[in-house]
């Protein structure tokens, strides 16, 4: 197991962890909470998000040049102090998909979340979704498909879904994002290779993606993500 060397170091300071949040308080974190992650990138490549230095993270897909895989066995090795965030990697088929809801503020979000989220549940080939708090502004709607799909075939079924609803007079859909506009982003994440933030890892402020309940969403605040 690779205990940081300095656990004291501080590698997040920001308005959640005013005091610093340390290489020794990751660590613990990631080991405490070892078997969530497991269950989530199994088998599947991911990407880190490094902190070198406080609030720098360096993203890195390969060791020795090789993809990385997460296993019960390397997982002490791989993991360290500064390894702020765990990325899961698309592949070509999936039985989701990731819709980014990518805006300005939290509040505003959450309001993209409550009108969305009902349009995404009535899409034929949706039988539920999840909404996940990404650890910082935005959210994630991951959206479980009857059947492993090509992910392209997949994004374009909800895009043509939502562009035939009122939704696209409120908010954009499309790859990015309109200053002042809040978006709706299907490509970030979906496509071979594409990333997405894995369920319980810790965003690059230090705050955890994690599962909200539809019935708890209302009176959900970022600052119940810290750890």
């Amino acid at each position: 197991m690779t205990y940081p060397k300095n656990p004291d170091t501080i590698i997040v300071k920001n308005q959640f962890y005013p005091k610093g949040l340390t290489e020794k308080m990751i660590y613990n974190y990631y080991m405490q909470h070892k078997n969530l992650i497991m269950n989530q990138v199994r088998n599947r490549d991911v990407m880190f998000a490094i902190m070198p230095e406080v609030n720098k993270p360096v993203l890195r897909r390969k060791i020795s040049g090789k993809t990385i895989k997460l296993t019960n066995s390397n997982y002490g090795n791989i993991i360290t102090g500064r390894t702020i965030t765990i990325y899961s990697i698309m592949g070509f088929y999936e039985d989701f998909v990731i819709v980014d809801i990518d805006a300005d503020k939290f509040d505003i979000a959450k309001d993209v979340v409550r009108d969305v989220y009902p349009l995404l549940i009535n899409i034929p080939n949706i039988f539920s979704c999840e909404i996940r708090y990404t650890g910082k502004v935005g959210f994630h709607l991951k959206c479980h498909l009857m059947r492993k799909m090509r992910i392209d075939d997949a994004k374009e079924m909800i895009q043509n879904h939502l562009m035939k609803t009122d939704i696209t007079k409120k908010y954009t859909i499309a790859p990015k994002r309109t200053k002042g506009t809040p978006n709706i982003d299907l490509w970030a994440s979906n496509k071979k290779n594409g990333a997405f933030i894995t369920l319980n890892s810790l965003s690059i402020i230090g705050l955890k993606c994690m599962q909200i309940l539809q019935k708890d969403f209302q009176k959900f605040r970022a600052i119940d993500a810290k750890i």
